[in-house]
């Protein structure tokens, strides 16, 4: 058997059947037998259709040898229900199973398919079904002989073959074909079923029931029969021709249509119509499979074809011209979608939109050839270009082959190229023949270097002829610069990567020694060898004189003569190169000149150089020739130190020696023209050994440990530690969450309560607080300076500011809030802003607030940087309304003279001589002062940072009735803030 039947049957020959289907084969064998006899005839023991027969010969073929036990038990069965002794029915039971059996055993032996997919298969299955329908019913007759039971003759041995060999043919290709798609099949066709049912119904009625079934319209049911064996599946079809045969032998035995004659012959017609049907239908079927499959393999061939003409450099189509001039594309491979940008459907009937976009001059040329390869049957060959959609044009060639039909039309058998890059090739080459004679001198030799071709430049700037180079070695001259093993990296360069770039030194035929810049390419032939050399190159003379000017802009400071950032980089590149090598401790120092810009201020730009060029001099008699002294721009030098100790400690022994020195001789006074200047420098120095560092990471070092010199007070010498790069990096992060902050509005204001002696709630501090996503809330303490130190306060104030005011506008719509002040702390950044006055003025008249509710609290250092200016601007803010209070007083060095001056309504008692009231009595006795001289002043004073009754009991005590502290509130949120004031005031406060 076939594999592909194999894997289509479910063979149980090598395992038992399961019970369930054991007994669905018995149980339908059992009542094929019972419908049989059911439907009688005038014959005795005729059974006119055996369905039991084909039952068992579907099931052997399908299930195998496992099924024989099962089929012969349901015979036994059958025949003992009809009364039979059991040494009777026995051996009829086995006789029963030994025609299936052969009928099987043979369809097995031809390799029969049950989808009876070739018309062999047909006659195949008849023939087995004939033969075991003999088999049986010889066994049969024999046994009926061997015991007696009733005589015989020679026509009840046709009965019963009759009756078993067409109840094969009507039942056994049902049982065979079904399978597990069937339902998925007929809902495919439900119209078309639904239709085929009525129809078959009404004609099976109108044949053997109507008054009109003398007439013998058999045909007409044989025509409905062949409608289902082309449009539906085998096992419908089949389903079909036995509902038909069988309603054929009820009629008959109801004496109705035209089998119901009481005769031999009407039961040998009523065998033949059956089995005629049957066969129609299997033949039909099967002829049908065979065109399905004629059609698959034809589509396939197809396919394949496609596929390798798709695969092709090239379009393959077929091309038709009729005598009406009319032209289609019977054929065209995938290819012609990206050659023509057209899709093969779109030309199989009409050919025109393949030309629309050829070139007008190419496709009268084309014509013109067509015609003429056509009248001598001889090949079509022209090229033509074709404009894309794009707008790109691409060269196309055609090499076609005629064919007549018998028609009259030509059919042209293409192949189209794509030939526009030989196109360009060609174009190219003419190109190349013309910058051959460039302006550059160009050679070409052999393999060996001796000269084959030169152009005229090349005679113009050597003198030699053509002739008188040729077959020779090009001049070229050999120096100690240009020795053997610089030939000889030529040559390796143009072995591996067939081209070198650089220059030569060569000599013209007068002797003069000139340079040059050549490009040498090698040219490889098809296996690979060096078949030519070509060498372009131009005279370099006047060039060489600009290169060391050049060179000295490029990599020297114009001012000092020093090596400037660029060459400085490279240096130190090699350096880093070098300690991959050897174990040497070298040494970076940042250098930058203290109070610069006031000398360039004071004493103008041209005193300023003559200091940079005698600070220049000065670090250059400091180190050894092997270091390098360098100036990055403006007053920053930097020194590189080489070759210091293997011993990290002796390195920075050494390394701070000379830093030291460095740092006394530029402390050193200046004569200056008719001045004498004196100055310092502040030193940052880098320590490195290795090549796991880059130069950008030196850099960052040095300048790293040089802001720490200048933060420690200049005219210092500072190594890097390691600690200084984390303490930047982490005030970079915080920079740069600073500005997500701003942008992503993660910033919030908390509010804490100002209470007078009381208890009454009088205002509040808006208080900045930061959220951050990832880490919560953030220290003020942490971010505030960074935001000083960068800038970033300016537009988080303006922030505090703005919010402030949209909270004070909140606050007066409430009667528990309209009479709170509400305190903001301004930076002296912001508040020395020449515009302050002014947006602040612009808030409070776009949020329509009373100024009167708005207090600003200074700090020392903001109001006594600029008195003067300061005074000003709070006066201007004071006549609008708004109160100034000076924050953390006593902490700083106020001037008494000052204070007076100023428009303050209030003095803030700083929280660090509050803290320790009790246990410090200088504390108490500063506060007691700060009371006294406020209250004389006739200001305000709060103090802050109040947290037990005892601080309270002593504030009041000296006159001072204001306070802020965690006793009464620590800093809430705007709901807290709402939520603690709308309480009730408990008996402590």
């Amino acid at each position: 058997m076939p594999n592909s039947l194999q894997a289509h049957l479910p063979v149980l020959s090598s395992a038992k059947p399961r019970f369930s289907l054991v007994l669905l084969v018995m149980l339908l064998y059992f009542l094929a037998s019972k419908m049989t006899f059911a439907v009688s005839h005038s014959y005795p023991n005729v059974s006119l259709i055996w369905l039991p027969s084909g039952i068992a010969t579907a099931a052997l073929f399908r299930f195998g040898r496992p099924m024989m036990a099962v089929i012969f038990v349901a015979g036994l069965l059958m025949e003992l229900s009809w009364s039979l002794k059991l040494h009777v029915a026995v051996p009829l039971a086995l006789g029963n199973l030994l025609g299936p059996l052969l009928a099987s055993w043979i369809m097995r032996r031809q390799r029969f398919n049950p989808r009876f997919a070739r018309r062999r298969d047909v006659v195949g299955f008849t023939a087995a079904a004939m033969l075991g329908a003999a088999l049986s019913s010889s066994a049969g007759i024999l046994t009926v002989m061997a015991l007696g039971r009733q005589p015989v003759s020679g026509s009840s041995w046709f009965s019963w073959w009759a009756g078993d060999a067409v109840g094969t043919l009507l039942i056994a290709p049902m049982l065979l074909s079904l399978s597990a798609h069937f339902p998925t099949a007929l809902q495919r066709r439900t119209k078309e079923l639904l239709t085929f049912l009525v129809v078959l119904c009404s004609v099976h009625w109108f044949v053997f029931l109507s008054p009109y079934n003398h007439l013998n319209m058999i045909f007409i049911v044989v025509g409905t029969l062949i409608w289902a064996a082309i449009r539906f599946d085998l096992t419908l079809v089949s389903s079909s021709t036995l509902a038909s045969a069988l309603f054929a032998a009820w009629a008959a035995s109801q004496h109705q249509g035209p089998f119901s004659d009481d005769d031999s012959a009407s039961l040998f017609t009523l065998w033949a119509y059956a089995t005629t049907i049957a066969l129609i239908t299997l033949l039909i079927a099967s002829l049908q499979s065979e065109n399905r499959a004629a059609r698959k393999q034809i589509h396939d061939a197809y396919q394949r074809i496609h596929k390798v003409a798709s695969r092709l450099p090239g379009l393959v189509m077929q091309y038709r011209v009729r005598d009406q001039h009319t032209s289609s594309v019977p054929f065209a491979s995938d290819t012609i979608r990206q050659m023509f940008e057209v899709a093969a459907d779109e030309v199989r009937e009409n050919a025109r939109p393949l030309f629309q976009r050829i070139d007008r001059r190419d496709f009268e040329t084309g014509k013109r050839r067509l015609y003429e390869a056509a009248a001598q049957l001889s090949a079509w060959q022209t090229e033509f270009r074709l404009h894309r959609r794009d707008g790109s044009i691409r060269w196309l060639y055609i090499d076609a082959l005629p064919e007549p039909e018998p028609d009259g039309a030509m059919l042209w058998h293409c192949f189209v190229t794509d030939i526009t890059d030989r196109k360009q090739a060609d174009t190219e080459l003419r190109i190349a023949a013309c910058t051959f004679e460039s302006q550059e001198g160009i050679f070409v030799t052999d393999p060996n270097w001796r000269i084959l071709k030169v152009n005229q430049t090349f005679t113009r700037l050597t003198g030699y002829e053509a002739t008188e180079l040729t077959g020779c070695h090009p001049p070229i001259l050999r120096n100690r610069e240009q020795h053997e093993g610089f030939f000889q990296e030529i040559v390796d360069a143009l072995h591996q990567h067939h081209f070198w770039h650089g220059e030569l030194w060569s000599s013209r035929k007068n002797g003069d020694i000139y340079p040059q810049m050549i490009t040498l390419t090698a040219i490889m032939d098809d296996n690979g060898e060096v078949s030519n050399y070509i060498g372009s190159f131009t005279d370099i003379s006047q060039h060489k004189g600009y290169e060391a000017e050049i060179r000295n802009l490029a990599f020297y400071d114009s001012l000092t003569q020093l090596p400037n950032r660029r060459l400085l980089m490279d240096r130190l590149a090699h350096l880093i190169s070098i300690h991959q090598r050897n174990s040497s401790h070298s040494a970076i120092f940042f250098i930058d000149l203290d109070n610069f810009k006031a000398l360039n201020d004071t004493r103008g730009h041209d005193a300023g150089d003559l200091l940079l060029v005698e600070t220049a001099k000065r670090l250059c008699e400091c180190v050894r020739d092997s270091d390098t002294v360098a100036r990055l721009g403006g007053d920053e030098f930097v020194v590189v130190l080489e070759e210091l100790s293997d011993s990290k400690e002796e390195a920075l022994q050494q390394a701070g020696k000379v830093a030291e020195k460095v740092r006394q001789v530029l402390s050193e006074p200046y004569q200056i023209t008719d001045f004498e200047h004196h100055g310092s420098s502040s030193i940052g120095v880098c320590l490195f050994q290795g090549g796991d560092i880059t130069v950008k990471d030196l850099f960052k070092r040095a300048d790293t440990a040089m802001y720490e010199a200048k933060t420690a007070g200049r005219n210092a010498v500072r190594f890097f530690d390691p600690a200084m790069q984390a303490i930047l990096v982490v005030r970079m992060l915080m920079e740069s969450n600073l500005r997500a902050a701003l942008a992503n509005n993660q910033f919030q204001l908390h509010y804490q309560v100002q209470v007078n002696a009381d208890g009454k709630l009088i205002g509040a501090e808006a208080l900045l607080r930061w959220k951050h996503s990832d880490r919560g809330f953030i220290s003020p303490a942490d971010f505030i300076p960074v935001a000083e130190e960068t800038g970033l306060i300016l537009p988080i104030g303006k922030w505090v500011l703005e919010t402030a005011c949209v909270q004070l506008k909140k606050w007066e719509a409430d009667p528990d809030t309209a009479d709170l002040t509400l305190a903001v702390n301004v930076s002296a950044k912001q508040f020395q802003q020449h515009d302050f006055v002014d947006t602040l003025c612009d808030m409070v008249s776009r949020h329509q607030i009373n100024p009167t509710r708005l207090k600003l609290e200074l700090t020392e250092s903001t109001i006594l940087d600029n008195v003067d200016a300061t005074t000003e601007k709070m006066h201007l803010l004071r006549k609008i309304g708004i109160a100034f209070s000076m924050d953390d007083f006593g902490t700083g060095y106020s001037s008494l003279a000052y204070l007076q001056r100023l428009p303050l309504n209030q003095l803030k008692i700083d929280q660090s001589f509050v803290r320790d009231l009790s246990e410090d009595e200088n504390n108490a006795t500063i506060v007691r002062a700060i009371i006294s001289l406020g209250v004389n002043l006739g200001l305000n004073v709060i103090a802050e940072g109040v947290e037990t009754k005892a601080q309270r009991a002593f504030l009041i005590a000296h006159n001072c009735y204001a306070f802020q502290g965690y006793l009464f509130s620590r800093p809430l949120p705007q709901e807290g803030f709402l939520a603690m004031i709308k309480e009730p005031p408990s008996n402590d406060a």
